[in-house]
């Protein structure tokens, strides 16, 4: 009996456990999942910083009415803070540079004239102090948290972990994943198709999308429609792993054997078939203390739908990501959908974050997915039409 959409991932979610953190050294951790905030080990800025090429002098000179001002040297960035000794003289001053103690503003070069050793300023400018200085910590003080556990690392924080100068960090381990596509229509890509069969495509779409979840080393396996063969290289797989995502098998058909192979090797089903299109045949379950099993209907658009409706979230869980609100956007035009089901409409969105509806005329159309974002879920209602801007949620390909 199909159960809703809801109440499957419901049963994902509350049987799916965080995995245990480990040390990562700096040049492994892109896309690893922080288990420990990144604080700053200094003030940021860690000086009051020049901001601009030009000269560093005291405010109370201009207020004295100084204009011109004899240059004593250059504060280059790098170097050790200098001090401007007499207020009614300059320093030159670089971008980055610690800004000289004695100095309290700094004049970018259009500013000013150099000549012969003096810097001339334009009377008309505005000069007060502090401007054009970046103030000690006013970024963050020492011991601020930059970034919060349960962040997916990207450059952006691995540049902030490198600014502390940290070498490794605790992340959560990598999850042993096995990814199985079935079925003795499948050639590989590299074979000479025949008219009867057709690529694999749907393990290596699995594949790219866990790269992009930072999963670069999934075991990638093909099984040929043959029951007790099938059975023999399951009970391996689910002994070595941690996740199983299988694609196709899960049907009706005679030789979808997929579920009953599964229970033969002790895994014990939580549910098969959910209420959705496409992907209605969707199997789940898990063995005790041992791998989960996501079995996803091999039809391409249903195999992308179900890994990112339910097993990328459930992935996010197992990480620690904390960062996983849902994504709402509205719909530009109604759409009409006419079965009790919860539906899955490929969109583009746009600049605004509006939904336009792609429809596509099959499961297996997975080429008209190419020009969309992702797909909105559209829940089961006893009103079949979704009128132009209704909020749903977007799951994006990426």
């Amino acid at each position: 009996m199909s159960i809703s959409c809801e109440e499957a991932f419901r049963i994902i979610e509350d049987s799916t456990d965080i995995l245990p953190p480990e040390d990562c050294p700096f040049e492994n951790l892109v896309g690893r999942t922080l288990r420990e905030p990144i604080k700053a080990d200094r003030d940021l800025p860690p000086f009051n910083r020049v901001m601009m090429d030009g000269i560093a002098i005291s405010q109370i000179a201009w207020d004295e009415g100084i204009r011109e001002f004899s240059i004593d040297g250059i504060q280059p960035a790098g170097a050790t803070e200098q001090k401007l000794n007499d207020k009614h003289h300059c320093l030159e001053v670089m971008t980055g540079a610690v800004l000289p103690l004695g100095s309290d503003c700094v004049l970018p070069y259009e500013e000013i004239e150099i000549k012969a050793g003096k810097a001339k300023i334009n009377d008309v400018i505005t000069v007060k102090a502090g401007v054009n200085i970046h103030q000690q910590a006013s970024d963050f003080p020492k011991g601020s948290t930059l970034v919060q556990e349960g962040t997916r690392l990207t450059s952006r924080e691995i540049a902030v972990a490198a600014s502390c100068g940290i070498g490794s960090l605790a992340v959560t381990t990598k999850p042993r994943i096995a990814l199985i596509d079935s079925g003795d229509e499948l050639v590989e890509i590299n074979e000479k198709v025949k008219r009867h069969q057709i690529r694999r495509s749907n393990i290596y779409a699995l594949n790219a999308a866990l790269i992009s979840l930072g999963i670069p080393d999934a075991e990638m396996i093909h099984l040929k429609d043959e029951r007790e063969n099938m059975e023999i290289e399951l009970r391996k797989v689910v002994e070595r792993t941690d996740v199983v995502v299988l694609s196709g098998g899960v049907s009706k058909g005679k030789r979808d054997y997929i579920p009953n192979v599964l229970d033969s090797i002790g895994v014990k089903k939580a549910f098969h078939g959910v209420k959705q299109r496409p992907g209605k045949p969707f199997w789940y379950g898990n063995i005790p203390s041992g791998p989960t099993i996501f079995g996803l209907p091999g039809n391409p658009i249903s195999t992308l739908v179900c890994f990112h409706r339910y097993v990328k979230p459930a992935l996010d869980i197992m990480f620690g990501v904390s960062n996983t609100e849902p994504n709402r956007i509205s719909l530009t035009r109604p759409f009409t959908f006419n079965p009790a089901l919860t539906y899955f409409l490929p969109v583009r969105v746009s600049e605004e974050q509006k939904a336009f509806p792609v429809p596509i005329s099959n499961s297996g159309d997975y080429a008209s997915v190419v020009p969309t974002d992702g797909f909105i879920e559209l829940p089961a209602e006893e009103l079949s039409e979704f009128k132009e801007g209704y909020n749903a949620q977007f799951f994006p390909w990426g």
